[in-house]
């Protein structure tokens, strides 16, 4: 491995373990079962997933291979737009999927081939702060606004048209707080194209898949740093984007799913916990026929991922935060 690679892995590393500081109680390696295998398999799993991912796939590969020898592991690193085509196209077994699946796009195109739904399941949960298409996103607005808060319905309130949920148009400040100068000021909405998977992700997750966003949505396509840079210039703005050091003009609310709360603000605790409404996971994809057994060796594989070692592996890497020993046993339970 280069040592550029090497300093990044660190880096991530150290960030992760800065950003989970305390919260033990959710991702502790020893709380989760380490791994034992239910039989010894063999023959070759072909796993396809994006470079950025390159190293973890390769970690999980080489600790898989040490428990079940008789495995080979085919890693396969393509854009992660291609990654889930290896498995529709026949081409991978494993789609590690470094982003939501895109609908109806990807799943059409899988139901196409193999007439019934793709199987996923669940081996991360997003992290904080990286590059990476599968990140936590957390709700801004200008460090001068006073609002501390938010539900989910006041946010399809904001960012959307249609309200499924019910709810209203939100479209001035004085619809969520009395304040000096606020009553009549109108809210700018910043955010990615629209067209993005973290766009994707908040149509999916606060709009209850409407594709009617607020008209006067303001695209970013340049990153994460340019949607908080154009939130910090505009007191009246709000953006969702992923938490970035340097943007101290832009301060983070507290959500909750329900009107009544509670409400969490976004950590590295709280996504573990899944009580952070807005958390993101990450997956592996297969084809798995509805009523029959996973292939054996794939089976292990995925069990690997889900043991002690396999989050101890997504640990290291830093880029995503291990599932709690909860979270990882009802994907173990899907297993089956």
């Amino acid at each position: 491995m280069a040592s550029g690679r090497n300093s990044h892995v660190l880096t991530c590393a150290l960030a992760y373990a800065v950003a989970t500081l305390g919260c033990s109680r959710w991702c502790a390696a020893d709380e989760l079962a380490a791994y034992r295998a239910e039989r010894p398999v063999s023959g070759t799993i072909r796993v396809w997933a994006s470079p950025a991912d390159g190293w973890l796939v390769e970690h999980l590969g080489a600790g898989f291979r040490k428990a079940q020898p008789g495995v080979t592991l085919s890693e396969a690193f393509h854009g992660p737009e291609s990654t889930f085509a290896g498995v529709y196209t026949g081409m991978a077994d494993v789609a590690f999927m470094a982003r939501e699946m895109r609908v109806p796009m990807e799943s059409m195109a899988f139901e196409w081939v193999h007439h019934y739904k793709t199987f996923e399941v669940e081996i991360a949960n997003a992290g904080l702060g990286t590059e990476r298409l599968g990140v936590n996103l957390a709700v801004f607005v200008h460090r001068s606004n006073p609002l501390t808060r938010l539900t989910l319905k006041q946010l399809d309130g904001i960012l959307g048209a249609e309200h499924l949920g019910g709810g209203n148009n939100i479209r001035r400040w004085g619809d969520l707080f009395e304040g000096d100068g606020w009553k009549d000021r109108p809210i700018h909405v910043y955010g990615p194209a629209l067209d993005s998977v973290a766009a994707l992700f908040i149509r999916r997750a606060v709009l209850q898949d409407s594709r009617k966003w607020n008209p006067r949505y303001r695209e970013v396509a340049t990153g994460w740093s340019e949607v908080l840079a154009s939130l910090a210039r505009d007191p009246a703005g709000i953006a969702y984007a992923a938490v970035l050091p340097g943007h101290e003009g832009a301060k983070s609310l507290a959500l909750a799913a329900n009107d009544d709360g509670p409400f969490y603000a976004l950590s590295a605790q709280t996504v573990a916990a899944r009580t952070y409404p807005l958390t993101r996971v990450i997956t592996l994809a297969l084809a798995r026929e509805p009523g029959k057994p996973i292939e054996p060796a794939i089976k292990e594989f995925v069990r690997y991922v889900l043991s002690r070692e396999g989050q101890a592996a997504v640990a290291s890497d830093g880029a995503y935060i291990p599932l709690s020993a909860h979270s990882a046993q009802r994907q173990l339970q899907r297993l089956d």
